[in-house]
């Protein structure tokens, strides 16, 4: 009968027991036993610790790990908890040990408590070490047992315990203690760690470290008499010193830590970044910055590395490190700045691609205004007509706003967005023809990875569905940007001729306040920017003489990789006139037969080589009514406009005028005297003095037929006369006006302006 009466009781604790524990599972265990704010920590590309950013309540509290070190858990378990992988949750032994002892002394001596219930105490805010709260942490650590294995209930243990002072969890501990990984540590490291959770304040800057190397030795000899140590490993072990003063946690790629986490706060974040390759490039920057500083006070910059196949930074230098430089903690990479000549390669590509240009298209290079916006060579002289390829090389201003002009700002708008421009923040009216000037601001980080879809599309040899840029066209325009060729600062841009096959492109924004140089291979590409922070500019730095030289010791510090692959599809057979680069016609006289883009096919043919009627010692130009016909000489000339062939001609001494018109000749299909500034159509933007009047224009024309006078007329009144040199200075009133132009035989000119 007592028998019974007692398995009565015993089942009705039992019921009791299991119900109180499934009410605290339900009602008063979290399911997520911890939701502390944890470090943001950046990874290099074999998972090592580049760096990391403290959690918001101050604590260095990494996130949870998800491996475990043997030889650390191996140390843990001999100090904490030698049947932890036994027991389910308490262990009977220890608590009946910690009580006998506790009774001994008249006081709490030991404490009895598990690893898990550690866990529990840790996880319910390190409650007072009461009666009560013991046996709460009991039936939590029961609980957490049923619920978890034991490899994660490792992991969340070590991952939370404390560490002294603001360390929490092991991993933050190692760098703090020791600057390396939990992998790299020494038993006696391990064992160091391995007693902090039960007394974490033993590590204090000179506190405590005899007691705390007491506790490494006797958990060191305790390993050596569980046969886990042998005796030459025990004495090198207790030898070690402790650590001293707790290290900086790394930092060795600060702006891309901070740049990574405003959208990863608090996670472990993987990159691609080599960690080598940084420091070397961050030492680089630094130097250079030191340079810069002292001899032009220029004390920023920034470099960042892509990977052409997975478009991954390599390296990511957000700025000089440099203590003496001022704004060192704003990341460049992400500041919006003027990109100067930088987008350029981008409309040739996409006019390219849409078929408006041949790769080697004559482009007006002469005095252009459009709408106030009067833009100038960087050299302030023309060309009169220019290769569209050599606008590239040689980094044209006004051929490149004449080629905008004809693809229009919209539709540039639309291939940058494409390419991955995200700083376009207002309309084509407000960026007008300035925009393949600098007019729009971009960041380091939009501009490489726009050349980096480029690259990879070609190293790839296919083309989205959504392209915009064919692949023949980026074969082009890698092709001009290999050749890259800047007149104006010859002794500097030729120091790179002898330098790896890159293709690259400099840019210098109005004002000198940025420099910049961005380059590819079909491995890399690699952008930097040069200037200061703050928005100062600095006179004579150009994107060629400051920026080029950083990007070219960045290319030597990275493996050789070969050019790209030739591209066949989208290619046609076609014939070019050699001295316009239009598709040639039948007045061509230089053709040559090449493999060009198919959408060249769209273009027009060559509208500069045509017949003209000259006498038979070609001296004269006649028109058939006014010599015998026997005398005339019908050939097939190239002949610039007259406004291009006044520039042109001064720089290729190859090119042959036509002769002037016999006398008693006149009337041609060729014009005799255009104006050179401004064009027709054009939009004069002129500011008023301090009395309130216009100030003047400078009108410029030009006469093939040397030493003869032009006769101005403004709204049909005469305004004046030059002679060679065919300028003149008028003060036109707001409004529409026509001006015309007249030599003496009769050749005229009238355009269309209107003055704002």
């Amino acid at each position: 009968m007592a028998s019974h009466k007692n398995r009565h009781i015993l089942s009705t604790l039992l019921l009791a027991f299991i119900i109180l524990f499934l009410v605290m599972h339900v009602f008063f265990i979290p399911s997520q036993l911890f939701s502390d704010a944890t470090s943001t920590i950046l990874l290099d590309d074999h998972h090592e610790l580049l760096g990391a950013r403290i959690a918001k309540d101050e604590q260095w509290r990494f996130p949870e790990t998800d491996t475990l070190n043997q030889r650390f858990v191996t140390c843990l378990i001999n100090y904490e908890d030698k049947r932890f992988y036994s027991h389910l949750g308490i262990d009977p032994i220890s608590i009946a040990r910690a009580m006998k002892k506790n009774i001994a002394s008249n006081g709490i001596k030991e404490g009895g408590s598990t690893l898990t219930m550690q866990l529990a105490r840790m996880a319910r805010g390190n409650q007072p070490r009461t009666l009560k709260n013991k046996l709460i942490e009991a039936m939590w650590a029961i609980d957490i047992e049923a619920t978890y294995s034991k490899d994660e209930i490792l992991r969340m243990y070590i991952s939370h315990a404390p560490f002294g002072g603001n360390i929490v969890g092991v991993d933050a501990a190692t760098w703090r203690y020791f600057y390396r990984d939990l992998s790299r540590l020494s038993w006696a490291e391990c064992a160091t760690l391995s007693v902090l959770p039960n007394a974490p304040a033993l590590i204090h800057l000179g506190k405590n470290r005899v007691r705390l190397k007491e506790k490494r030795d006797q958990l060191l000899t305790t390993l050596y008499k569980n046969g886990i140590l042998n005796k030459e490993e025990l004495e090198l072990s207790v030898n070690e010193p402790l650590p001293d003063v707790p290290y900086k946690i790394p930092n060795e790629a600060p702006h891309l830590i901070d740049y990574l986490s405003k959208k990863q706060k608090g996670k472990v974040i993987q990159t691609h970044i080599n960690s080598r390759l940084q420091h070397q490039l961050q030492k680089l920057a630094n130097n250079y910055c030191q340079i810069y500083t002292r001899s032009n006070y220029i004390e920023n910059i920034a470099i960042l590395v892509l990977d052409v196949e997975t478009g991954e930074p390599l390296a990511y230098i957000g700025n000089t490190t440099n203590p003496e430089s001022e704004a060192i903690q704003v990341d460049m990479i992400q500041a919006e700045r003027s990109p100067g000549s930088t987008l350029k390669p981008f409309l040739y590509a996409a006019m390219l691609t849409s078929g408006e240009i041949t790769p080697k298209q004559l482009i007006s290079d002469t005095p252009l205004s459009i709408n106030g916006f009067s833009p100038s060579n960087f050299n302030k002289s023309y060309n009169g007509s220019v290769h569209a390829d050599e606008a590239i090389i040689q980094s044209l201003n006004v051929p490149l706003v004449r080629m905008l002009s004809m693809h229009t700002t919209a539709r540039f708008m639309t291939d940058l967005k494409w390419l991955g421009l995200t700083t376009l923040h207002y309309d084509e009216d407000h960026y007008g023809a300035s925009i393949i000037l600098g007019g729009a601001e971009v960041t380091l980080w939009d501009l490489c990875h726009m050349y980096h879809k480029l690259a990879h599309q070609l190293s790839h040899n296919e083309e989205p569905k959504d392209s915009r840029i064919s692949l023949p066209a980026i074969w082009y325009t890698f092709d001009a940007m290999s050749r890259l060729n800047r007149p104006e600062e010859e002794a500097q841009w030729s120091q790179f001729k002898s330098m790896k096959n890159v293709a690259w492109k400099t840019g210098t924004s109005w004002g000198n306040r940025d420099a910049w140089s961005v380059g590819l291979t079909s491995k890399y590409v690699v952008g930097v920017w040069v200037g200061n922070a703050t928005g100062e500019g600095r006179a004579g730095m150009t994107g060629v003489g400051f920026a080029a030289p950083v990007m070219f010791d960045v290319f030597s510090m990275l493996e050789d990789s070969k050019w790209f692959s030739p591209v066949t599809k989208g290619m046609e057979l076609m014939n070019i006139c050699k001295q316009s680069g239009h598709i040639a016609s039948n007045l061509c006289n230089d053709v040559e037969t090449v493999m060009t883009l198919s959408a060249a096919k769209q273009t027009s043919t060559c509208p500069y080589c045509r017949y003209v009627h000259l006498t038979q010692d070609e001296k004269w130009q006649v028109n058939a009514d006014c010599v015998p016909t026997s005398e005339i000489k019908t050939v097939s000339r190239f002949v610039l406009p007259a406004a291009q062939e006044y520039y042109y001609q001064m720089k290729h001494a190859n090119y042959s005028p036509l002769p002037p018109f016999k006398e008693g000749c006149s009337g041609t299909s060729i014009d005799q005297v255009d104006f050179i500034y401004p064009e027709h159509g054009t939009t004069l933007i002129i500011p008023r003095g301090f009395n309130g009047t216009l100030e003047k224009v400078v009108f410029k024309a030009v006469s093939r037929k040397p030493n003869t006078p032009l006769y101005w007329h403004l709204d049909n009144c005469y305004v004046g006369e030059t002679h060679d040199e065919h300028q003149l200075s008028l003060q036109p009133d707001t409004g529409t006006h026509t001006i015309s132009i007249v030599d003496n035989e009769g050749n005229r000119k009238a355009i269309i302006f209107k003055v704002k």
